[in-house]
């Protein structure tokens, strides 16, 4: 019948930095995360092109209407302006009259920006050969979209269909060996033997790209596929080493596996996990290796955990009708029948409702991931930066919690019991628990700092107080005859200076370094300190002319 058997998603999950100077890691979260910069470099690469809301389909109306209304601004991003109405009331022979205007302001926080890549055509494929099969496996592109989010995340997404391979051998082979973007070990024979294809090749409708991993791996871990990278454009590097201005790192979130999405069309495995005994699924070393990309030899061989972990993960609320769903930290797999409600309904709502939600559980546990790992670099600071950086932090920790930190996306009954399997799974409640721990921490760390600074400022100032009092006590007590003012007259180049305004003069510029001397306390700057070190040379060398000038004078 020509008709699609699988629908496969991989999703790149990565951390992003604009390189804006040359201290890139170690600047204040704000200077790396420039979301509209990002948005410049790709628009400028010509392949991609930015997605904006557009209702002009079903399937567009009916993913936007299953979604709550502030989920909405997470999934297809804020406006880049809004209009704020500003009201004049006045009144007019007992009438209230409401005058008004629009003032368009700028939106800072957009949350996420979404392209795709507009080079694609009916020939375009996604090509895995894998050292097992002589043919690669050819899987049709559907599309290809990125989302770029404020928190420094993002996610690229390969959408492919699959209108070739039936057999479940076939659909776990393409889960597994598609979505390996680095070897995990070497030596990389080995590795390709186990799950990493032999190559990968993206054929597009004007460039191919291909990746087959025989890198020098040793001298450069983690290099993230030239499939992807290539994709994105010259612009995007992986290696710190090679770092340039205006460029933009990025690295993996994860591991070497993109998050995979797969829902299987098969009237037979369908029957066979989900009919005859009321838990088959359980016992089904298919159903396992399809929730867990565990594929050849299952990395579990312990009977009571191997059920513990397929019950945990397997949502079953559709079992009876053939269709059940899978949730792992690195999956959401769906089997259904080769019926038409499969077909013309289940497919069209896994490639966009339950697609949006998977990646928005992903998207949290990244900026979690992402956020944690700024946290624990601003404790490696010292006290001048991490005061600096924890306010930014603070700030990109609040836009996330009140952003992306949903525990609800939609008031459908299935939607809100997935997505809390997927926050289950990937443990985001306990790791957003522990974020907010870690960032309170570093807060209390950095208000001592500061509470010790205003403490060592108010006793400066109390001991200048105290030595003001002192003196002008001893004036009012001893009279103005208590402090010596005697005259001595200098004349040098056709100008007289006496004492007196030398002792004036001494005290400014003493008061002076002492100002200087206060806010160098609070403030620890190169500015400051070169400030603080010419006054006290200033006052040192008039210190020493008022001593020679006395000494001459006693003299005389």
């Amino acid at each position: 019948k020509n008709e699609i058997i699988s629908s496969h998603i991989f999703v790149f999950p990565f951390r992003w930095d604009y390189i804006s100077n040359g201290e890139f890691l170690y600047s204040s979260i704000n200077k790396r995360l420039s979301v509209d910069k990002i948005a410049e470099i790709l628009l400028e690469e010509k392949t991609w092109e930015e997605e904006k809301l557009e209702i002009d389909n079903d399937d567009q109306y009916n993913k936007y209407t299953y979604f709550y209304d502030n989920v909405r601004d997470a999934i297809y991003g804020r406006d880049n302006v809004r209009n704020v109405k500003k009201e004049i009331i006045c009144e007019l022979k007992r009438r209230i009259l409401f005058l008004g205007e629009i003032i368009k302001k700028k939106t800072k926080n957009r949350i996420v920006r979404c392209f795709k890549y507009d080079k694609l055509n009916d020939n375009s494929t996604y090509n895995i050969k894998i050292c097992k099969k002589e043919k690669p496996y050819l899987l049709n592109i559907k599309a290809i979209k990125l989302k770029i989010y404020d928190t420094g995340v993002g996610a690229l997404s390969f959408f492919l269909e699959n209108y070739k391979y039936s057999l479940p051998e076939d659909i776990l082979n393409i889960n597994d060996y598609g979505r390996r973007i680095y070897p995990q070990y070497l030596p990389l024979k080995d590795v390709k033997n186990s799950f990493l294809a032999e190559k990968i090749t993206l054929n597009l409708s004007t460039n191919k790209y291909d990746e087959e991993f025989t890198y020098d791996a040793k001298a450069c871990p983690n290099r993230i596929s030239d499939v992807i990278m290539k994709l994105l454009g010259n612009k995007f590097n992986y290696n710190k080493k090679a770092l340039k201005k205006g460029q933009v790192f990025i690295a993996p979130i994860i591991d070497d596996r993109m998050f995979t999405l797969c829902i299987y069309r098969d009237n037979f495995m369908s029957q066979l996990i989900t009919k005859g005994c009321e838990n088959n699924y359980l016992n089904s070393r298919f159903w396992y290796e399809y929730v867990f990309i565990d594929h050849d030899d299952p990395t579990c061989h312990d009977e009571k955990m191997y059920r513990k972990l397929v019950e945990k993960s397997t949502y079953t609320r559709w079992k009876d009708c053939g269709t059940l769903y899978g949730i792992s930290r690195y999956s959401f797999v769906v089997i259904v029948n080769e019926s038409d409600f499969g077909l013309n309904v289940l497919f069209k709502h896994f490639e966009n409702m339950y697609y949006e939600m998977a990646l928005l559980a992903l998207i949290e546990r990244a900026s979690i991931l992402r956020l944690s790992d700024e946290a624990s670099k601003i404790a490696a600071l010292d006290e001048e930066e991490a005061l600096q950086n924890i306010k930014k932090l603070q700030r990109y920790y609040v836009e996330f919690i009140n952003d992306l930190y949903f525990r609800e996306v939609t008031a459908q009954e299935q939607g809100i019991e997935m997505f809390n399997k997927l926050v289950e799974m990937m443990e985001i409640e306990r790791d957003v628990k522990r974020l907010g721990d870690e960032i309170e921490g570093i807060q209390k760390y950095t208000s001592m700092i500061s509470n010790e600074r205003i403490s060592t400022l108010l006793r400066i100032i109390t001991y200048i107080g105290l030595i003001f009092t002192a003196c002008t006590f001893a004036i009012k007590v001893f009279g103005t005859k208590f402090v010596p003012m005697r005259k001595w007259n200098f004349n040098l180049i056709g100008h007289e200076f006496n004492l007196w305004f030398v002792q004036r003069l001494m005290i400014g510029v003493g008061f002076i370094g002492i100002i200087i001397f206060i806010f160098e306390k609070l403030i620890k700057t190169e500015h400051m300190n070169m400030a603080k070190k010419i006054f006290w040379t200033i006052f040192l060398i008039i210190l020493i002319i008022f001593i020679c000038l006395d000494i001459v004078f006693k003299i005389i």
